[in-house]
């Protein structure tokens, strides 16, 4: 049996996950369950990449100018992670997230996308 459950306000199919040691709901928007299914090799290799690259995440963050501080390991440790899916659109299965702190050294959250094994900041959380 499976743990996917849809979710009619937001018209995605969720899914409970453990990423940078906190539980979080990992959205995916898809047309069905299949897709999910028939893709979850993929999609667990993207969502482990993620876990692992916590402070590959905190570098670009820092690298890019949206953090103001200099130390990517300290900057690791107070990252938040929310708004966790995954857009799977024809072929391509991108995990987008958000990540910020309450430190003061970001003026908000960054959206982030994962597309095939490169992070890539797409902007601020409006």
């Amino acid at each position: 049996m499976s743990n996917i459950k849809y979710n009619e306000r937001e018209e995605a199919y969720e899914l409970p996950y453990k990423i940078w040691n906190e539980e979080l709901t990992v959205r995916f928007y898809t047309e069905s369950e299949d897709t999910i299914m028939k893709n979850l090799s993929v999609i667990a290799k993207k969502l482990a990449k993620l876990d692992s690259s916590k402070s590959t995440v905190a570098g670009i963050l820092i690298d890019d100018g949206f953090y103001e501080g200099s130390d990517a390991e300290a900057l690791a440790k107070i990252l938040k992670l929310s708004n966790v899916y995954v857009d799977m659109d024809g072929e391509d299965i991108v995990v987008c997230f958000d990540t910020g702190t309450s430190d003061g050294f970001m003026k908000g959250d960054a959206h982030i996308e994962l597309f095939a094994d490169i992070f890539e900041i797409t902007g601020w959380v409006e």
